[in-house]
């Protein structure tokens, strides 16, 4: 495999790829037979007849799902050999086949490199907020509910009534499930603020160049989000539309900065050899909490 990169700019690149020889030839001869072996010729039976008969009968059927087999095989391969880290789908053009040799070029972007210092992201100070909750929140879900309850019966229960109604076998019980539950909310949103916390340092502080067809693709993933999100809430299309660029323009920033941030968690997690290839955010976020200084 002979492999020419060029570099157009900090993170773009175009790969040149040719495979040829007898590992190629025998490789697609391989394939030619098996992908064969799904066509049908008449007088022969369903994978009985010879390449060069399938060749004659089916040659643009073969050499498209030879492409579409062995492509992406061959892409991965030019990577591996010149170790270069891909940041989304490539744009693959200039496409030759021929019996004994494949070309093809690819536009990409690699993965930013992101050089760290431990203080990068060791020691980062945070805020702590203490968590409690005020009894008045607990007569609030219980006013709430007796409301809710009232509609359906057309009449106020007594708070022992009520939470026998709620599945508790008194008000005392009742309120203690409720402040429980106001606790684990105000647990989960004091996390969500030490996360952001963390999140906005590390985007202030570690500077980063983009590939913009990461960010283009995830701007589109949010944008087609949201307006999901509208039509689910009845919103009528041509409103939408209407707004669609102030949702674009809404969202864009947004969409920086959570790639931005997605790769610099990622650079965290090698330099410091932790294995995160699900919840990466959850994760690191965590070790960073963890070297943390809380205020």
């Amino acid at each position: 495999m002979k492999v020419e990169v060029q570099k157009l700019d900090r993170l773009k690149r175009i790969i040149k790829v040719e495979i040829s020889g007898d590992a190629f030839i025998k490789e697609r001869k391989t394939a030619y037979e098996e992908i064969g072996k799904t066509l049908k010729i008449p007088g022969f039976r369903q994978g009985s007849a010879s390449l060069e008969i399938l060749e004659k009968h089916h040659s643009k059927a073969l050499k498209e799902e030879f492409l579409h087999r062995m492509l992406p095989v061959y892409y991965e391969r030019a990577l591996s050999e010149n170790k270069l880290l891909p940041s989304g789908m490539p744009r693959i053009y200039d496409v030759e086949l021929s019996d004994n040799r494949l070309v093809f070029s690819a536009e990409l972007d690699v993965k930013p490199e992101i050089e760290l210092k431990d203080t990068d992201y060791k020691g980062i100070k945070v805020k702590e907020k203490k968590v409690e909750v005020d009894p008045l929140e607990i007569e609030k879900v219980l006013t709430n509910l007796k409301e809710e309850v009232k509609k359906i019966v057309n009449k106020d229960l007594a708070d022992d009534e009520l939470s026998k109604w709620a599945g508790y076998p008194d008000a005392a019980a009742f309120k203690e499930a409720a402040k429980a539950e106001i606790l684990s909310e105000k647990f989960r949103e004091r996390r969500r603020g030490l996360d952001s916390q963390v999140s906005q340092h590390l985007l202030k502080n570690i500077k980063v160049a983009l590939p913009q067809n990461e960010v283009e693709r995830y701007h589109n993933e949010l944008v087609n989000r949201e307006i999901n999100n509208l039509r689910l809430r009845s919103i009528p299309d041509e409103d939408i539309e209407k707004y669609k660029k102030d949702i674009e323009e809404k969202l864009k920033p947004l969409a920086e900065d959570e790639v931005k941030l997605f790769y610099i968690l990622e650079a965290i997690a090698n330099k410091e050899n932790i294995k995160a290839e699900n919840n990466l955010g959850e994760i690191i976020l965590g070790f960073l909490l963890s070297v943390a200084q809380y205020e």
